[in-house]
């Protein structure tokens, strides 16, 4: 048997992370029996020999969670780090966050290196785990370069990606777990209770259709609309961004057109903001209805309120953590528990 192997192949050969493979070998009772009996059947097999370095890992635990966002002014960053640090607080860890601001306009190769060097420097500080939320991970078509590094980082420190799963790291031998947004059912939930309001000629103002949540988000739009013998017009997509600014934006190039329209779909609450705005300065009145595909909490505030989804992000940030804890401890993880979102009606529709 081989005698050379380290504690890296044992975790790649368990499909674990390397501190949970240090757990098992100091019999840490967070490491579940299952994981256990498995991490030591291999070690077993290869005659393996924990060394000094193996056997001390687990003291050298620095309770402290890395959290890389794209852009924390953005609400639903905001509004979800502050609930996953509320509930880290809770059970012990530190909450540290790595604000990319790859959200807004600069080029791809400085979003990239902007990225990787936030990764390298997660690596050095020995972090424990790490959450992604957002940034080129959220885009359709993925760097490869990016992709290589993102695996990287995840084989050695427990990685949790909030979104959607990406095929290309589940196959990998990375420690990641993926939490899933369900971005079909809040989209269906929005647009079919603007057709049951009477709405027939709606247009989508809103995001990047570089990313995955746009693509998503507006397949379902177009799709609900077909499914209820309703037109799609492509004259009446305006993807741009998911500010205020470009909701403003968005609604006065469509009412530059000759393209009629009864109602707006924003791809958020900012953008929302900003076609009601726009539809007073230009229009003078609010006879168009307006619907948002993602609340945000400050929304609650606006005049008029927006008719839009609540994503339960109480829910989906303990949903996180919960998933967080059990990948760093080595703990059996029951199948995730649904996340059901549920529509705020507002004035605006």
């Amino acid at each position: 048997m081989n005698t050379k192997i380290t504690i890296k192949d044992i975790a790649k050969m368990a499909g674990v992370s390397v501190s949970t493979v240090s757990r098992a070998i100091n019999d840490d009772h967070g490491v579940s029996k299952k994981t256990k009996e498995k991490i030591d059947k291999i070690i077993q097999e290869h005659n393996y020999r924990p060394s000094m370095l193996a056997r001390g890992m687990v003291s050298k635990r620095t309770n402290m969670i890395a959290l890389v966002v794209s852009d924390i002014t953005n609400p639903y960053f905001y509004q979800f780090v502050a609930n996953i640090e509320q509930n880290l607080v809770d059970k012990g860890y530190t909450l540290s966050l790595f604000d990319t601001q790859t959200a807004n306009s600069q080029t791809d190769e400085k979003k990239k290196e902007i990225e990787i060097t936030i990764f390298k420097q997660i690596q050095e500080k020995n972090f424990d785990a790490v959450i992604l939320l957002g940034g080129l991970i959220d885009r359709v078509t993925l760097d490869q370069e990016y992709l290589s590094v993102v695996q990287h980082v995840a084989a050695n420190i427990p990685m949790i990606i909030v979104g959607r799963q990406i095929s290309e790291l589940a196959q990998s031998n990375a420690s990641i777990v993926f939490i899933e947004r369900d971005q079909e059912l809040v989209t269906q939930l929005l647009v079919t209770h603007m057709i049951k309001k009477g709405f027939k000629r709606m247009a989508f103002i809103g995001g990047n259709p570089s990313g995955w949540v746009t693509n998503a988000r507006l397949a379902t739009f177009k799709n609900t609309l077909q499914q209820h013998h309703l037109p799609f017009d492509d004259r009446l997509v305006v993807n741009n961004n998911f500010y205020a600014q470009d909701g403003y934006d968005g609604v006065l190039q469509l009412l530059e057109t000759t393209v009629d329209f009864d109602a707006v779909i924003a791809i958020n609450d900012r953008v929302a903001q900003g076609v009601l705005r726009g539809l007073l300065d230009t229009v003078g009145d609010l006879h168009t209805g307006v619907a948002s595909c993602e609340h945000f909490s400050e929304s609650i505030f606006n005049n008029p309120r927006i008719t839009s989804i609540d994503h339960n992000l109480t829910d989906l940030s303990a949903l996180t953590v919960e998933h967080l804890i059990g990948v760093m401890e080595g703990t059996e993880i029951s199948e995730s528990r649904k996340i059901y979102p549920r529509l705020i009606l507002g004035e605006s529709s």
